[in-house]
């Protein structure tokens, strides 16, 4: 148990607590030079850390239709029962392990270990945002993390070796931003949110950095949601321009884009048109959403004002009918679709719990 008294005594980061609570569309053609190797590293450049390019032309599949009501469960005994400052986690490709990040940290929870957190690697700076891709890379796993820094918001790519007990995490990250985006002096508003997407790209979401003038302003990166290439040969897109105030959760319904933003006065749902441009879905006045999930038709947002995990039922872009909270959850976090079920993970009451979802 020792890892996780190593863990509850690391600061909170992520997309809740006191990280989270830290706007031209840049033109980028295709002829831009691929960014060069790392400074200082040998000759030839590091193989990539997701070398398959992202698939294009995939068929657009048709509207899902939720039902009418749902609800969701939590199972009797928790994945996790201590994670008590955990902000992020992340589930390895293939695998029912998981990454959890706390501070600067990330853990390793193996699910056939004994169910202890082993310390796995640190990043510069505090951990606002998890993301692993839907495959493993040869002998390694690329891990994706947001972090707030002193000189602003970076996302940087990491590699986790499961077979290599002796040196598991590769120090040397590849950075995918060239510039940090804006975090404002407290850190509140500063987004963080990361997650992959059916294309194979990765998709961070940043906030207004506690001003929504930069936000609005087009050649910044603050208040957007990025596009972001894992192996960091081509530099940041700008996806959707939001403006957003601090993008707490990004999801996809089939090959839709949902991101659901923390307002001065509430939760805020966007539905992400293809061309990248938000449409204002669904607001809740007073509510602080922690994440973004989706499963069985429907949306699912932890609420940290109450307590509670809200379903958002969906038709194409429509919600049928008004989104409700359908259970109690304490000091919600982070949330996770299992790649294994339809269930979510989720951080909740100090621990990380399994949620049977319909």
């Amino acid at each position: 148990m020792a890892a996780f008294a190593a863990l509850g005594a690391l600061a909170v980061g992520c997309t809740v607590g006191p990280a989270a609570n830290r706007g031209e569309r840049e033109d980028r053609s295709a002829e831009e030079e691929q960014r060069p190797g790392d400074e200082g590293g040998d000759d030839e450049a590091p193989p990539p850390l997701f070398p398959d390019d992202p698939p294009q032309g995939e068929p657009e599949p048709e509207p899902t239709a939720a039902p009418a009501t749902g609800s969701a469960t939590a199972a009797p005994e928790p994945v996790i029962d201590q994670a008590v400052d955990a902000c992020c986690l992340a589930q390895v490709p293939e695998s029912e392990d998981l990454l959890i990040a706390s501070g600067d940290t990330v853990f390793l929870h193996q699910a056939d270990g004994e169910g202890e957190l082993t310390p796995l690697g640190q990043v510069p700076g505090e951990i606002m945002g998890l993301a692993l891709p839907r495959s493993a890379t040869g002998s390694y796993v690329g891990v994706f993390v947001s972090y707030a820094a002193s000189d602003g918001g970076h996302v940087s790519g990491f590699r986790y070796y499961p077979d290599r007990d002796w040196e598991p995490w590769g120090a040397t990250p590849t950075e995918l931003i060239d510039d940090p985006f804006p975090l404002a002096g407290d850190g509140a508003r500063g987004g963080g949110a990361l997650a992959f997407g059916p294309d194979g790209y990765l998709y961070a979401g940043t906030g207004d950095a506690g001003d929504p003038a930069v936000a609005e302003d087009t050649a910044s990166l603050a208040g957007k949601v990025l596009r972001l290439d894992p192996n960091g040969s081509d530099p940041p897109v700008v996806h959707s321009p939001g403006p957003y105030a601090d993008v707490r959760g990004i999801a996809w319904d089939q090959d839709r884009m949902w991101v659901v933003d923390a307002a001065d006065d509430g939760a805020r749902l966007f539905s992400v048109v293809p061309e990248g441009d938000p449409v204002d879905v669904w607001e809740l006045p007073g509510e602080v959403p922690t994440g973004l999930a989706a499963s069985e038709g429907s949306l699912w947002m932890p609420g940290g004002a109450e307590g509670r995990l809200w379903r958002i039922p969906l038709h194409g872009t429509a919600l049928v009918p008004d989104p409700a909270a359908v259970l109690d959850l304490a000091a919600p976090g982070a949330l996770l679709a299992d790649a294994g079920s339809t269930d979510l993970l989720a951080l909740g009451d100090g621990a990380v719990l399994r949620l049977t979802v319909e």
